[in-house]
């Protein structure tokens, strides 16, 4: 069945090494919805856990480089939502892991309805921000 619906939509099928899906599955426990893309570098996997949507990407040799986790309200650091409290309305709110390193990508609106994408660094410190 999968295999025709590929080829009806032009989707070719991809085939995941076992040691990848290992890999997410000792990682994260219980997950649902896995989707898989492979780019030359890295496989990707869309998932959700805990009801909370992920991206990990896991290198060909099995390591993971990093994942992301969309946040919900009221799941950032309290330092970062002090800090973005007058700027504006938080639109959308993601963790990343990379290496170990905790960051966080936010987009925020302002009353004039403009997006601005902020990236923090784990203490808080904004290391960049953008409009959108």
């Amino acid at each position: 069945m999968v295999n025709f619906l590929s080829k009806l939509f032009g989707k070719p099928e991809i085939i995941i090494p076992k040691k990848i899906k290992e890999v997410l599955v000792a990682k994260f426990p219980d997950i649902i919805n896995v989707e898989w893309n492979k780019t030359a570098d890295f496989f990707e996997a869309i998932f959700y856990k805990d009801q909370l949507e992920y991206i990990a990407l896991i290198s060909p040799d099995g390591e993971l480089i990093e994942y992301k986790k969309f946040l919900p309200d009221g799941f950032l650091p309290q330092v970062i939502i002090d800090r973005l409290a007058l700027k504006g309305e938080v639109m959308n709110a993601v963790m990343i892991n990379k290496g170990n390193a905790i960051s966080y990508e936010i987009i925020i609106r302002d009353s004039e309805l403009i997006r601005y994408l902020y990236l923090f660094d784990e203490t808080g410190s904004v290391t960049e921000m953008k409009k959108l």
